[in-house]
């Protein structure tokens, strides 16, 4: 995963074919995560129920699906897909989320 350097403000419109979110399955025998089971397993993380998830609930949402840097998959997939800029992914944003996390992954439903 590599940091753009042409990215200066979080006002940078997101498109889902340029996001760079990873996923991978803690075990090697993990089967391939339809878009359904993985927004339900991000959903899990969402701590206070409000519906959105914050940074630090999709850094630990990151971490208990793999991810060896939750931190920085958090940060980027705020930044791909918070298009209201709310600092918090809604349930829309989530279906690109998971879309783009399926598509970079090569997780297929």
């Amino acid at each position: 995963m590599q940091l753009s350097s042409n990215i200066r403000t979080k006002n940078i419109p997101a498109r889902a074919g340029n996001c760079h979110v990873s996923i991978k399955p803690k075990l090697a025998e993990a089967l391939p995560y339809e878009e359904a089971q993985l927004k339900g397993i991000f959903m899990r993380f969402d701590e206070n129920g409000d519906g959105r998830l914050s940074k630090e609930e999709l850094r630990k949402a990151f971490k208990g699906l793999g991810s060896h840097v939750p931190g920085l998959q958090a940060v980027f997939a705020l930044f791909c897909t918070d298009r209201n800029g709310d600092g918090t992914i809604n349930d829309d944003e989530l279906d690109i989320l998971v879309k783009c996390a399926l598509k970079f992954d090569g997780i297929r439903s």
